[in-house]
């Protein structure tokens, strides 16, 4: 009795899902609809970025920051 009721859910599942493939088979895909006023990009070469007069980079306070450093470690020591 068990596997009789096991063969027909078995089957009640594949018409089922036979007839629900059969169904969107014959679907009609609408295409988009087509919009007249879409933007159009042109591409463009980018402006040069800001660069400082005489092409040199500014530079770093490097020993600025170790005589800071230095003056902090005399008074701590």
């Amino acid at each position: 009795m068990n596997t009789l009721k096991k063969t027909i859910f078995t089957l009640v599942a594949v018409v089922g899902l036979s007839l629900a493939v059969s169904a969107q088979r014959d679907d009609q895909k609408k295409p988009p609809p087509k919009d007249p006023d879409r933007p159009v990009v042109t591409p463009k070469d980018k402006p040069p970025k800001d660069q400082p007069k005489g092409g040199d980079k500014p530079k770093k306070p490097s020993f600025a920051l170790y005589l800071a450093a230095k003056r902090i470690e005399t008074e701590i020591a």
